[in-house]
Protein backbone atom coordinates (compact mmCIF):
# COMPACT_ATOMS: atom_id res chain seq x y z
CA UNK A 1 0.00 0.00 0.00
CA UNK A 2 1.16 3.50 -0.83
CA UNK A 3 1.44 6.33 1.68
CA UNK A 4 -1.64 8.18 2.86
CA UNK A 5 -2.76 10.90 0.50
CA UNK A 6 -3.91 14.34 1.58
CA UNK A 7 -7.18 13.74 -0.25
CA UNK A 8 -7.97 10.74 1.97
CA UNK A 9 -7.38 12.71 5.16
CA UNK A 10 -9.50 15.61 3.93
CA UNK A 11 -12.40 13.30 3.08
CA UNK A 12 -12.34 11.80 6.57
CA UNK A 13 -12.30 15.20 8.27
CA UNK A 14 -15.02 16.63 6.02
CA UNK A 15 -17.38 13.71 6.69
CA UNK A 16 -16.81 13.76 10.46
CA UNK A 17 -19.33 15.52 12.71
CA UNK A 18 -18.07 18.84 13.99
CA UNK A 19 -20.01 18.32 17.22
CA UNK A 20 -18.10 15.14 18.11
CA UNK A 21 -16.59 15.26 21.58
CA UNK A 22 -12.81 15.62 21.76
CA UNK A 23 -10.79 12.71 23.10
CA UNK A 24 -7.92 12.64 25.58
CA UNK A 25 -5.93 15.00 23.34
CA UNK A 26 -8.55 17.73 23.80
CA UNK A 27 -8.71 18.45 20.05
CA UNK A 28 -11.97 18.10 18.12
CA UNK A 29 -12.71 17.65 14.43
CA UNK A 30 -13.75 21.28 14.24
CA UNK A 31 -10.14 22.41 14.60
CA UNK A 32 -9.06 20.56 11.48
CA UNK A 33 -12.23 21.49 9.60
CA UNK A 34 -11.61 25.21 9.98
CA UNK A 35 -7.79 25.24 9.97
CA UNK A 36 -6.48 23.91 6.62
CA UNK A 37 -2.85 24.50 7.56
CA UNK A 38 -3.21 22.42 10.71
CA UNK A 39 -4.80 19.69 8.63
CA UNK A 40 -1.80 19.80 6.30
CA UNK A 41 0.55 19.47 9.29
CA UNK A 42 -1.51 16.55 10.56
CA UNK A 43 -1.14 14.85 7.19
CA UNK A 44 2.66 15.22 7.41
CA UNK A 45 2.62 13.54 10.83
CA UNK A 46 0.31 10.73 9.70
CA UNK A 47 2.62 9.95 6.79
CA UNK A 48 5.50 9.50 9.22
CA UNK A 49 3.49 7.06 11.34
CA UNK A 50 2.48 5.14 8.21
CA UNK A 51 6.05 4.97 6.99
CA UNK A 52 7.48 3.81 10.32
CA UNK A 53 4.65 1.39 11.09
CA UNK A 54 4.47 2.51 14.73
CA UNK A 55 1.63 4.11 16.66
CA UNK A 56 2.39 6.76 19.34
CA UNK A 57 1.56 5.96 22.94
CA UNK A 58 -0.76 9.00 23.15
CA UNK A 59 -3.07 7.29 20.64
CA UNK A 60 -3.25 4.06 22.62
CA UNK A 61 -5.30 5.43 25.50
CA UNK A 62 -9.06 5.82 25.80
CA UNK A 63 -11.66 7.09 28.24
CA UNK A 64 -14.62 4.70 28.54
CA UNK A 65 -18.14 4.82 29.94
CA UNK A 66 -20.54 1.96 30.70
CA UNK A 67 -23.67 1.61 28.53
CA UNK A 68 -26.42 -0.88 29.51
CA UNK A 69 -27.26 -3.54 26.90
CA UNK A 70 -30.49 -4.71 28.57
CA UNK A 71 -33.33 -3.21 30.57
CA UNK A 72 -32.79 -3.04 34.33
CA UNK A 73 -29.11 -3.92 33.97
CA UNK A 74 -27.46 -4.61 37.32
CA UNK A 75 -24.57 -7.00 36.57
CA UNK A 76 -21.29 -6.00 34.97
CA UNK A 77 -21.77 -8.37 32.03
CA UNK A 78 -24.98 -6.51 31.13
CA UNK A 79 -23.03 -3.38 30.22
CA UNK A 80 -20.87 -2.43 27.26
CA UNK A 81 -18.01 0.06 27.15
CA UNK A 82 -17.98 2.89 24.63
CA UNK A 83 -14.62 4.59 24.28
CA UNK A 84 -13.56 8.15 23.59
CA UNK A 85 -10.30 8.27 21.63
CA UNK A 86 -7.99 10.90 20.20
CA UNK A 87 -9.35 12.58 17.08
CA UNK A 88 -5.98 12.26 15.31
CA UNK A 89 -6.03 8.49 15.80
CA UNK A 90 -9.60 8.29 14.51
CA UNK A 91 -8.66 10.24 11.39
CA UNK A 92 -5.67 8.00 10.74
CA UNK A 93 -7.50 4.72 11.23
CA UNK A 94 -10.52 5.95 9.26
CA UNK A 95 -8.27 6.31 6.24
CA UNK A 96 -6.69 2.90 6.93
CA UNK A 97 -10.14 1.33 7.38
CA UNK A 98 -11.34 2.75 4.07
CA UNK A 99 -8.30 1.30 2.32
CA UNK A 100 -8.85 -2.04 4.01
CA UNK A 101 -12.52 -2.13 2.95
CA UNK A 102 -11.57 -1.30 -0.63
CA UNK A 103 -8.96 -4.05 -0.65
CA UNK A 104 -11.39 -6.63 0.74
CA UNK A 105 -14.15 -5.62 -1.68
CA UNK A 106 -11.92 -5.70 -4.76
CA UNK A 107 -10.69 -9.18 -3.86
CA UNK A 108 -14.20 -10.38 -2.80
CA UNK A 109 -12.88 -11.54 0.58
CA UNK A 110 -16.12 -10.47 2.33
CA UNK A 111 -19.36 -12.02 1.13
CA UNK A 112 -21.78 -9.09 1.36
CA UNK A 113 -24.75 -11.44 1.00
CA UNK A 114 -23.77 -12.90 4.39
CA UNK A 115 -22.06 -10.12 6.36
CA UNK A 116 -23.19 -6.54 5.82
CA UNK A 117 -22.32 -4.93 9.13
CA UNK A 118 -19.45 -2.49 8.93
CA UNK A 119 -19.37 -2.52 5.12
CA UNK A 120 -19.70 0.95 3.64
CA UNK A 121 -22.69 1.43 1.36
CA UNK A 122 -24.43 -1.81 2.37
CA UNK A 123 -27.97 -1.40 3.82
CA UNK A 124 -27.66 -4.62 5.80
CA UNK A 125 -30.44 -4.13 8.38
CA UNK A 126 -33.16 -3.55 5.81
CA UNK A 127 -31.99 -6.21 3.37
CA UNK A 128 -31.45 -8.96 5.96
CA UNK A 129 -34.80 -8.24 7.59
CA UNK A 130 -36.52 -8.21 4.21
CA UNK A 131 -35.04 -11.57 3.18
CA UNK A 132 -36.01 -13.26 6.46
CA UNK A 133 -39.52 -11.81 6.24
CA UNK A 134 -39.90 -12.93 2.63
CA UNK A 135 -38.80 -16.50 3.37
CA UNK A 136 -41.17 -16.76 6.34
CA UNK A 137 -44.06 -15.36 4.30
CA UNK A 138 -43.42 -17.77 1.41
CA UNK A 139 -43.21 -20.75 3.79
CA UNK A 140 -46.49 -19.72 5.43
CA UNK A 141 -48.35 -19.12 2.16
CA UNK A 142 -46.99 -22.21 0.38
CA UNK A 143 -47.35 -24.43 3.48
CA UNK A 144 -43.64 -25.18 3.39
CA UNK A 145 -40.99 -26.08 5.95
CA UNK A 146 -38.51 -23.62 7.42
CA UNK A 147 -36.22 -23.56 10.46
CA UNK A 148 -34.86 -20.24 11.73
CA UNK A 149 -32.41 -19.46 14.53
CA UNK A 150 -31.63 -15.98 15.81
CA UNK A 151 -28.29 -16.21 17.65
CA UNK A 152 -26.69 -13.61 19.86
CA UNK A 153 -23.05 -13.58 20.97
CA UNK A 154 -22.32 -12.76 24.58
CA UNK A 155 -20.24 -9.57 24.85
CA UNK A 156 -19.07 -10.02 21.27
CA UNK A 157 -17.06 -6.80 20.99
CA UNK A 158 -15.41 -7.22 24.35
CA UNK A 159 -14.53 -10.91 24.02
CA UNK A 160 -13.04 -11.25 20.53
CA UNK A 161 -9.33 -12.15 20.95
CA UNK A 162 -6.61 -10.04 19.36
CA UNK A 163 -5.02 -13.23 18.03
CA UNK A 164 -8.21 -13.95 16.10
CA UNK A 165 -8.03 -10.52 14.49
CA UNK A 166 -4.42 -11.09 13.44
CA UNK A 167 -5.22 -14.58 12.18
CA UNK A 168 -8.11 -13.19 10.12
CA UNK A 169 -5.93 -10.48 8.56
CA UNK A 170 -3.29 -13.06 7.64
CA UNK A 171 -5.91 -15.45 6.29
CA UNK A 172 -7.25 -12.73 3.97
CA UNK A 173 -3.75 -11.77 2.75
CA UNK A 174 -3.91 -8.22 4.08
CA UNK A 175 -0.60 -6.41 3.35
CA UNK A 176 1.96 -6.68 6.10
CA UNK A 177 2.23 -2.92 6.62
CA UNK A 178 -1.44 -2.72 7.56
CA UNK A 179 -1.21 -5.82 9.76
CA UNK A 180 1.80 -4.45 11.62
CA UNK A 181 0.07 -1.12 12.28
CA UNK A 182 -2.97 -2.85 13.76
CA UNK A 183 -0.83 -5.23 15.84
CA UNK A 184 1.21 -2.35 17.23
CA UNK A 185 -1.98 -0.40 17.99
CA UNK A 186 -3.47 -3.22 20.08
CA UNK A 187 -0.17 -4.31 21.66
CA UNK A 188 -0.18 -1.84 24.56
CA UNK A 189 -3.61 -0.21 24.58
CA UNK A 190 -4.72 1.21 27.93
CA UNK A 191 -8.15 2.35 29.11
CA UNK A 192 -9.93 3.63 32.16
CA UNK A 193 -13.68 3.66 32.74
CA UNK A 194 -15.87 6.24 34.46
CA UNK A 195 -19.23 5.77 36.12
CA UNK A 196 -20.72 8.84 37.73
CA UNK A 197 -18.05 10.43 39.90
CA UNK A 198 -15.91 7.27 40.08
CA UNK A 199 -13.06 6.63 37.63
CA UNK A 200 -11.05 3.44 37.55
CA UNK A 201 -7.30 3.21 37.21
CA UNK A 202 -5.61 2.58 33.88
CA UNK A 203 -5.67 -1.05 32.75
CA UNK A 204 -4.32 -2.82 29.69
CA UNK A 205 -6.80 -4.10 27.10
CA UNK A 206 -5.73 -7.68 26.34
CA UNK A 207 -8.96 -8.94 24.76
CA UNK A 208 -11.75 -7.36 22.74
CA UNK A 209 -11.81 -4.61 20.16
CA UNK A 210 -11.89 -0.92 21.04
CA UNK A 211 -15.47 0.27 20.68
CA UNK A 212 -15.42 3.77 19.25
CA UNK A 213 -12.30 3.15 17.19
CA UNK A 214 -12.88 3.73 13.48
CA UNK A 215 -11.15 0.54 12.35
CA UNK A 216 -12.59 -1.82 14.98
CA UNK A 217 -15.89 -2.26 13.12
CA UNK A 218 -14.12 -3.44 9.97
CA UNK A 219 -11.91 -5.85 11.93
CA UNK A 220 -14.87 -7.34 13.77
CA UNK A 221 -16.89 -7.77 10.57
CA UNK A 222 -13.96 -9.49 8.89
CA UNK A 223 -13.50 -11.92 11.79
CA UNK A 224 -17.22 -12.73 11.95
CA UNK A 225 -17.30 -13.24 8.19
CA UNK A 226 -14.57 -15.87 8.50
CA UNK A 227 -16.47 -17.72 11.25
CA UNK A 228 -19.83 -17.70 9.45
CA UNK A 229 -18.38 -18.74 6.09
CA UNK A 230 -16.58 -21.64 7.78
CA UNK A 231 -19.89 -23.06 9.04
CA UNK A 232 -21.77 -22.72 5.73
CA UNK A 233 -20.76 -26.12 4.23
CA UNK A 234 -22.74 -27.92 6.95
CA UNK A 235 -26.04 -27.39 5.09
CA UNK A 236 -27.59 -25.45 2.22
CA UNK A 237 -29.92 -22.53 2.72
CA UNK A 238 -33.59 -22.28 1.73
CA UNK A 239 -34.81 -21.55 -1.79
CA UNK A 240 -37.20 -18.71 -2.64
CA UNK A 241 -40.21 -18.97 -4.95
CA UNK A 242 -38.11 -17.47 -7.73
CA UNK A 243 -35.70 -20.41 -7.45
CA UNK A 244 -32.80 -18.46 -5.94
CA UNK A 245 -30.85 -20.29 -3.25
CA UNK A 246 -30.22 -18.15 -0.17
CA UNK A 247 -27.18 -18.53 2.13
CA UNK A 248 -27.95 -20.48 5.31
CA UNK A 249 -26.29 -17.89 7.57
CA UNK A 250 -26.76 -14.14 7.56
CA UNK A 251 -24.90 -11.80 9.87
CA UNK A 252 -25.03 -8.16 10.80
CA UNK A 253 -22.07 -7.62 13.08
CA UNK A 254 -22.69 -10.05 15.99
CA UNK A 255 -26.36 -10.81 15.16
CA UNK A 256 -26.56 -14.15 13.33
CA UNK A 257 -29.61 -15.62 11.58
CA UNK A 258 -29.57 -19.28 10.51
CA UNK A 259 -32.21 -20.43 7.98
CA UNK A 260 -32.62 -23.94 6.58
CA UNK A 261 -35.49 -26.00 5.21
CA UNK A 262 -34.93 -28.91 7.62
CA UNK A 263 -34.42 -29.17 11.36
CA UNK A 264 -31.37 -31.52 11.10
CA UNK A 265 -29.67 -29.05 8.76
CA UNK A 266 -30.24 -26.26 11.26
CA UNK A 267 -28.77 -28.45 14.03
CA UNK A 268 -25.66 -29.17 11.94
CA UNK A 269 -25.04 -25.48 11.29
CA UNK A 270 -25.64 -24.64 14.96
CA UNK A 271 -23.16 -27.31 16.03
CA UNK A 272 -20.58 -26.03 13.55
CA UNK A 273 -21.03 -22.43 14.71
CA UNK A 274 -20.79 -23.49 18.34
CA UNK A 275 -17.50 -25.28 17.71
CA UNK A 276 -16.07 -22.32 15.79
CA UNK A 277 -17.14 -19.80 18.42
CA UNK A 278 -15.68 -21.99 21.17
CA UNK A 279 -12.43 -22.23 19.20
CA UNK A 280 -12.39 -18.43 19.04
CA UNK A 281 -12.84 -18.31 22.86
CA UNK A 282 -16.27 -16.71 22.52
CA UNK A 283 -19.72 -18.04 23.32
CA UNK A 284 -23.38 -17.63 22.44
CA UNK A 285 -26.01 -16.33 24.83
CA UNK A 286 -28.98 -18.77 24.79
CA UNK A 287 -31.24 -16.47 26.81
CA UNK A 288 -31.18 -13.80 24.07
CA UNK A 289 -31.31 -16.30 21.18
CA UNK A 290 -34.57 -17.54 19.64
CA UNK A 291 -35.74 -20.44 17.47
CA UNK A 292 -38.66 -21.02 15.12
CA UNK A 293 -39.74 -24.13 13.20
CA UNK A 294 -42.43 -24.06 10.51
CA UNK A 295 -44.08 -27.30 9.43
CA UNK A 296 -46.58 -27.05 6.58
CA UNK A 297 -46.73 -23.31 7.08
CA UNK A 298 -47.49 -23.42 10.81
CA UNK A 299 -45.32 -22.84 13.88
CA UNK A 300 -44.61 -26.02 15.86
CA UNK A 301 -42.94 -26.29 19.28
CA UNK A 302 -41.95 -29.94 19.38
CA UNK A 303 -38.41 -29.23 18.08
CA UNK A 304 -35.82 -27.74 20.43
CA UNK A 305 -32.30 -26.43 19.86
CA UNK A 306 -29.61 -26.34 22.54
CA UNK A 307 -26.44 -24.35 23.10
CA UNK A 308 -24.09 -25.93 25.65
CA UNK A 309 -26.95 -28.01 27.10
CA UNK A 310 -29.11 -24.88 27.46
CA UNK A 311 -32.36 -24.76 25.49
CA UNK A 312 -32.98 -21.84 23.14
CA UNK A 313 -36.41 -20.25 23.75
CA UNK A 314 -38.84 -20.33 20.83
CA UNK A 315 -40.72 -17.31 19.51
CA UNK A 316 -43.91 -18.88 20.87
CA UNK A 317 -42.52 -18.34 24.37
CA UNK A 318 -40.91 -14.96 23.78
CA UNK A 319 -40.93 -12.94 20.54
CA UNK A 320 -37.59 -11.75 19.19
CA UNK A 321 -36.60 -8.33 17.92
CA UNK A 322 -33.95 -8.74 15.25
CA UNK A 323 -32.45 -5.74 13.44
CA UNK A 324 -35.35 -3.50 14.39
CA UNK A 325 -38.21 -5.88 13.53
CA UNK A 326 -40.25 -8.05 15.90
CA UNK A 327 -40.96 -11.67 14.92
CA UNK A 328 -43.63 -13.64 16.82
CA UNK A 329 -45.54 -16.89 16.43
CA UNK A 330 -48.38 -15.24 14.49
CA UNK A 331 -46.00 -14.68 11.53
CA UNK A 332 -47.77 -11.40 10.85
CA UNK A 333 -47.11 -7.73 11.56
CA UNK A 334 -50.50 -6.96 13.10
CA UNK A 335 -49.31 -6.81 16.71
CA UNK A 336 -46.28 -4.67 15.84
CA UNK A 337 -48.39 -2.25 13.80
CA UNK A 338 -50.86 -1.87 16.67
CA UNK A 339 -47.98 -1.26 19.06
CA UNK A 340 -46.58 1.40 16.72
CA UNK A 341 -49.96 3.15 16.55
CA UNK A 342 -50.24 3.08 20.34
CA UNK A 343 -46.76 4.55 20.74
CA UNK A 344 -47.57 7.30 18.24
CA UNK A 345 -50.73 8.19 20.18
CA UNK A 346 -48.72 8.42 23.37
CA UNK A 347 -46.09 10.65 21.78
CA UNK A 348 -48.68 12.97 20.26
CA UNK A 349 -50.54 13.27 23.56
CA UNK A 350 -47.30 14.07 25.37
CA UNK A 351 -46.51 16.82 22.86
CA UNK A 352 -50.05 18.21 23.06
CA UNK A 353 -49.92 18.34 26.88
CA UNK A 354 -46.39 19.77 27.03
CA UNK A 355 -47.58 23.38 27.06
CA UNK A 356 -44.96 24.41 24.50
CA UNK A 357 -45.66 27.06 21.85
CA UNK A 358 -46.84 25.81 18.47
CA UNK A 359 -43.54 26.18 16.66
CA UNK A 360 -41.77 24.14 19.35
CA UNK A 361 -44.40 21.43 19.07
CA UNK A 362 -43.76 21.40 15.34
CA UNK A 363 -40.03 21.02 15.96
CA UNK A 364 -40.61 18.10 18.36
CA UNK A 365 -42.89 16.45 15.83
CA UNK A 366 -40.41 16.92 12.97
CA UNK A 367 -37.22 15.94 14.76
CA UNK A 368 -38.49 13.60 17.46
CA UNK A 369 -41.62 11.77 16.38
CA UNK A 370 -41.23 11.48 12.60
CA UNK A 371 -37.78 9.81 12.64
CA UNK A 372 -39.03 7.26 15.20
CA UNK A 373 -42.14 6.38 13.22
CA UNK A 374 -40.42 6.06 9.84
CA UNK A 375 -38.54 2.83 10.60
CA UNK A 376 -41.57 0.75 11.71
CA UNK A 377 -43.47 1.94 8.65
CA UNK A 378 -40.56 0.82 6.51
CA UNK A 379 -39.98 -2.69 7.88
CA UNK A 380 -43.62 -3.67 8.52
CA UNK A 381 -46.32 -4.18 5.89
CA UNK A 382 -48.47 -1.23 6.95
CA UNK A 383 -51.72 -0.81 4.97
CA UNK A 384 -52.41 2.55 3.33
CA UNK A 385 -55.57 2.92 5.41
CA UNK A 386 -53.53 2.64 8.60
CA UNK A 387 -51.11 5.30 7.39
CA UNK A 388 -54.02 7.62 6.62
CA UNK A 389 -55.40 6.96 10.08
CA UNK A 390 -52.06 7.90 11.62
CA UNK A 391 -52.09 11.13 9.64
CA UNK A 392 -55.55 12.04 10.93
CA UNK A 393 -54.40 11.44 14.49
CA UNK A 394 -51.81 14.19 14.22
CA UNK A 395 -53.58 17.12 15.88
CA UNK A 396 -53.39 20.73 14.80
CA UNK A 397 -51.08 22.90 16.85
CA UNK A 398 -52.59 25.66 18.94
CA UNK A 399 -50.53 28.66 17.92
CA UNK A 400 -52.52 31.67 19.19
CA UNK A 401 -52.44 33.32 15.79
CA UNK A 402 -48.93 32.17 14.83
CA UNK A 403 -49.56 30.75 11.36
CA UNK A 404 -45.88 29.99 10.87
CA UNK A 405 -45.85 27.10 13.32
CA UNK A 406 -49.07 25.73 11.87
CA UNK A 407 -47.56 25.75 8.39
CA UNK A 408 -44.50 23.84 9.57
CA UNK A 409 -46.58 21.28 11.45
CA UNK A 410 -48.87 20.53 8.53
CA UNK A 411 -45.90 20.41 6.18
CA UNK A 412 -44.27 17.79 8.38
CA UNK A 413 -47.45 15.67 8.29
CA UNK A 414 -47.54 15.87 4.50
CA UNK A 415 -43.90 14.86 4.26
CA UNK A 416 -44.60 11.88 6.49
CA UNK A 417 -47.46 10.66 4.30
CA UNK A 418 -45.77 11.09 0.94
CA UNK A 419 -42.54 9.51 2.15
CA UNK A 420 -44.32 6.40 3.42
CA UNK A 421 -47.24 5.69 1.11
CA UNK A 422 -45.54 6.42 -2.19
CA UNK A 423 -42.01 5.26 -1.39
CA UNK A 424 -40.30 8.55 -2.24
CA UNK A 425 -37.71 10.68 -0.55
CA UNK A 426 -38.94 14.05 0.65
CA UNK A 427 -37.26 17.38 1.28
CA UNK A 428 -39.09 19.88 3.49
CA UNK A 429 -37.82 23.43 3.32
CA UNK A 430 -38.93 26.89 4.40
CA UNK A 431 -36.98 30.15 4.19
CA UNK A 432 -36.74 33.02 6.60
CA UNK A 433 -35.69 36.25 4.93
CA UNK A 434 -37.04 38.62 7.62
CA UNK A 435 -37.49 36.58 10.77
CA UNK A 436 -40.57 34.56 9.85
CA UNK A 437 -39.63 30.88 9.63
CA UNK A 438 -36.50 28.88 9.10
CA UNK A 439 -36.38 25.08 8.91
CA UNK A 440 -34.61 22.63 6.63
CA UNK A 441 -35.15 18.95 7.23
CA UNK A 442 -34.89 15.77 5.15
CA UNK A 443 -37.30 12.87 5.43
CA UNK A 444 -37.76 9.58 3.64
CA UNK A 445 -37.69 5.82 4.08
CA UNK A 446 -33.90 5.83 4.25
CA UNK A 447 -33.50 9.31 5.70
CA UNK A 448 -31.73 10.52 2.56
CA UNK A 449 -31.79 13.94 0.98
CA UNK A 450 -32.46 14.90 -2.61
CA UNK A 451 -29.11 14.56 -4.38
CA UNK A 452 -29.81 16.78 -7.36
CA UNK A 453 -32.50 19.24 -8.42
CA UNK A 454 -33.73 19.59 -12.00
CA UNK A 455 -34.45 22.93 -13.68
CA UNK A 456 -37.69 22.64 -15.63
CA UNK A 457 -40.55 24.76 -16.88
CA UNK A 458 -42.78 26.19 -14.16
CA UNK A 459 -46.53 26.75 -14.53
CA UNK A 460 -47.92 29.57 -12.37
CA UNK A 461 -51.56 30.33 -11.68
CA UNK A 462 -52.27 33.88 -10.44
CA UNK A 463 -56.06 33.83 -10.79
CA UNK A 464 -56.49 33.65 -7.03
CA UNK A 465 -54.58 34.35 -3.87
CA UNK A 466 -53.24 30.79 -3.92
CA UNK A 467 -50.17 30.27 -6.08
CA UNK A 468 -49.44 26.69 -7.17
CA UNK A 469 -46.14 25.85 -8.86
CA UNK A 470 -45.69 22.35 -10.30
CA UNK A 471 -42.37 21.14 -11.70
CA UNK A 472 -42.35 18.32 -14.24
CA UNK A 473 -39.46 16.41 -15.80
CA UNK A 474 -39.08 14.65 -19.12
CA UNK A 475 -38.17 11.00 -19.60
CA UNK A 476 -34.75 11.91 -21.00
CA UNK A 477 -33.91 14.01 -17.93
CA UNK A 478 -35.19 11.30 -15.60
CA UNK A 479 -32.65 8.87 -17.05
CA UNK A 480 -29.76 11.25 -16.44
CA UNK A 481 -30.49 12.30 -12.88
CA UNK A 482 -30.90 10.45 -9.63
CA UNK A 483 -34.23 11.99 -8.71
CA UNK A 484 -36.96 13.89 -10.55
CA UNK A 485 -38.40 16.75 -8.52
CA UNK A 486 -42.04 17.68 -8.03
CA UNK A 487 -42.77 20.79 -5.98
CA UNK A 488 -45.87 22.57 -4.76
CA UNK A 489 -45.68 26.06 -3.26
CA UNK A 490 -48.68 27.63 -1.60
CA UNK A 491 -49.16 30.97 0.07
CA UNK A 492 -52.04 33.18 1.07
CA UNK A 493 -51.49 36.89 0.49
CA UNK A 494 -53.13 40.28 0.38
CA UNK A 495 -51.91 41.00 -3.12
CA UNK A 496 -51.67 39.05 -6.32
CA UNK A 497 -48.30 37.42 -6.92
CA UNK A 498 -46.80 38.06 -10.33
CA UNK A 499 -43.58 36.03 -10.11
CA UNK A 500 -42.49 33.40 -7.59
CA UNK A 501 -39.18 35.21 -7.08
CA UNK A 502 -40.89 38.17 -5.42
CA UNK A 503 -41.84 36.37 -2.23
CA UNK A 504 -40.59 33.64 0.01
CA UNK A 505 -42.89 30.67 0.59
CA UNK A 506 -42.91 27.76 2.95
CA UNK A 507 -42.92 24.81 0.59
CA UNK A 508 -42.77 21.05 0.45
CA UNK A 509 -40.69 19.38 -2.22
CA UNK A 510 -41.23 15.69 -3.03
CA UNK A 511 -38.61 13.90 -5.12
CA UNK A 512 -39.49 10.73 -6.97
CA UNK A 513 -37.00 8.15 -8.16
CA UNK A 514 -36.92 7.25 -11.89
CA UNK A 515 -39.62 4.73 -12.61
CA UNK A 516 -42.04 6.02 -9.97
CA UNK A 517 -45.09 8.01 -10.94
CA UNK A 518 -44.72 11.74 -10.42
CA UNK A 519 -46.14 12.98 -7.16
CA UNK A 520 -48.31 16.04 -6.62
CA UNK A 521 -48.88 17.58 -3.25
CA UNK A 522 -51.92 19.60 -2.23
CA UNK A 523 -52.13 21.28 1.13
CA UNK A 524 -54.45 23.77 2.75
CA UNK A 525 -51.91 25.37 5.01
CA UNK A 526 -52.18 28.95 6.22
CA UNK A 527 -48.92 30.65 5.33
CA UNK A 528 -47.73 34.14 6.10
CA UNK A 529 -49.02 37.05 4.10
CA UNK A 530 -47.02 37.35 0.92
CA UNK A 531 -45.00 40.53 0.63
CA UNK A 532 -42.69 41.57 -2.21
CA UNK A 533 -39.05 40.86 -1.55
CA UNK A 534 -37.05 43.90 -0.62
CA UNK A 535 -34.17 44.58 -2.96
CA UNK A 536 -31.21 46.81 -2.39
CA UNK A 537 -31.06 49.95 -4.54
Amino acid sequence: MSELQLKEVREVVCKARASSAPGPSGTSYKVYKYCPKLLLRLWYILRVFWRRGRIPDQWRVAEGVWIPMEENSTQLDQFRIISLLCVEAKVFFSAVSKRLCTYLAENTYIDTSVQKGGISGMPGCLEHTGVVTQLIREARENKGNLSVLWLDLENAFGSIPHKLVQFTLTKHHVPSRCRDLIADYYSNFRMRVSSGAITSSWHKVEIGIITGCTISVTLFSLAMNMLTKSAEPECRGPRTNSGQRQPPIRAFMDDLTVMTESVPGCRWILKGLEELVEWARMRFKPAKSRSMVLRKGKVVDKFRFNIADTAIPSISERPVKSLGKVFDCSLRDTTSIQSTCTELDGWLKSVAKSGLPGKFKAWVYQHGILPRIMWPLLVYAVPISTVETLERRAPAVELNGDNTGKMLYRAAVLVFLVGVTDGVKVFCNATRPHGDVNVTQCFGPLGGAVERNVSNDVSISTASTTVSVCVDTTEAEAEDVTYADVSVLQAQGRQRVQRPTEVEYGHVKAATAPGFRQQTAETNVDCLYSQPRRTRP
